[in-house]
């Protein structure tokens, strides 16, 4: 049941999201926004700490560029536009205004309302630290501090009997929020849209059924694309590489949240746990000869070794459809998407197991 349509997004959410502020769960939640069926109010804390957060990895993708233009300064001499596009020089400033315009234009879409600390009561701000309540918990951390203002902050804004939704997978937040009424907790953003999708539509229940109905089918596609990923190994093995990708063993239950829903198509995305199965094959070091003048090891062989991985993946599925007397009809998913894994799949396989010596 949706009680409220007043959200409050922590900072510790956006930054779980990678400060992606198109990622397919803001893109929903901003869509709701704009129709004014749901509220973005946030705080000064939260807006200071994604500019600063913004900012310190822009200062590091900067530095990353940097170091790449040094180490591969021979490949600026080729006369190759796409390689001379990295390196173009564009001024810093204009990298930092580019990436906080799209905070700034993720909040002003939703039309964000900022609530100042101004109204926050500092002995309750005192008291709630040297009594080690929530958010501050047992350790009683200064860092809690920006928390704190923040949730106060929200709480002088609201209304005796009014209400607001915290997303936020902070531990000490969740046990402020259960201690007070006005705040209802939600672990994620994904959550958050589910209960209003839920609220708003009987079409989310069908949506939800078509994957109950449909798992194996789902299931397999999320097999082929995950066998389809490059896989590369980043362990201190050196020089081994994966042999032909994965070999997916087993996936978990599918969970569905619908972030979005109409009268054609719906936006669903799902966490799964994924086993898979990768070889990677490398020098064979155990069997090396360490030359003690050139201080290296040298191999004579290569040798194997099978991993089996277990990890959690977050899927985003378009679901498109008719909806005809009340019943959905000729549903079709695509546009089955995996987070994480443009760039390739990372494993760090060793040539021993851990425990081995």
């Amino acid at each position: 049941m949706l009680e409220t349509r007043k959200v409050f997004i922590d900072t510790q959410s956006f930054v779980k999201a990678g400060l992606h502020f198109d990622g397919p769960a803001f893109k929903s939640f901003r869509k709701y926004c704009e129709a004014n069926e749901l509220f973005h109010v946030s705080t000064s804390v939260v807006d200071r700490e994604i500019k600063s957060k913004i900012a310190l990895s822009v200062n590091d993708a900067i530095s990353a560029i940097q170091t790449f233009r040094r180490k591969a300064r021979l490949l600026s001499s080729l006369d190759y536009d796409k390689v001379k596009g990295l390196f173009e020089e564009i001024p810093d400033e204009d990298i930092h205004k580019k990436a906080g315009d799209v905070f700034d234009d993720f909040m002003s879409a939703c039309s964000t309302e900022i609530v100042e600390a101004d109204g926050v009561d500092p002995e309750e701000l005192l008291s709630l630290y040297f009594d080690r309540k929530p958010p501050f918990g047992d350790g009683k951390k200064k860092a809690e501090f920006p928390d704190a203002i923040s949730i106060l902050s929200l709480k002088s804004y609201l209304q005796d009997d009014e209400k607001i939704y915290v997303v936020s997978d902070d531990g000490d937040l969740k046990v402020f929020c259960a201690d007070d009424p006005n705040f209802i907790s939600v672990e994620s953003l994904d959550k958050l849209l589910d209960i209003y999708t839920t609220h708003t539509s009987v079409r989310h229940e069908q949506v939800k059924q078509y994957f109950i109905v449909n798992e194996e089918k789902i299931k397999h596609k999320i097999t082929e694309f995950l066998e389809e990923c490059d896989v590369y190994n980043s362990s201190t093995w050196e020089d081994a590489e994966v042999d032909d990708g994965l070999t997916v063993i087993s996936l978990g239950d599918i969970e569905p949240s619908v972030l979005y829903i109409d009268d054609e198509e719906s936006q669903v995305t799902f966490d799964i746990d994924v086993e898979f199965e990768v070889t990677v094959t490398g020098p064979d070091f155990n069997n090396g000869i360490y030359d003690r003048e050139d201080g290296r090891m040298y191999t004579f062989d290569s040798t194997s070794r099978t991993s089996t991985i277990s990890t959690i993946y977050t899927v985003e599925v378009f679901l498109h459809y008719e909806f005809i007397d009340g019943e959905l009809v000729n549903a079709e998913d695509d546009g089955l998407y995996i987070s994480g894994t443009s760039g390739g799949i990372e494993v760090a396989v060793e040539e021993n197991e851990p425990d081995w010596y």
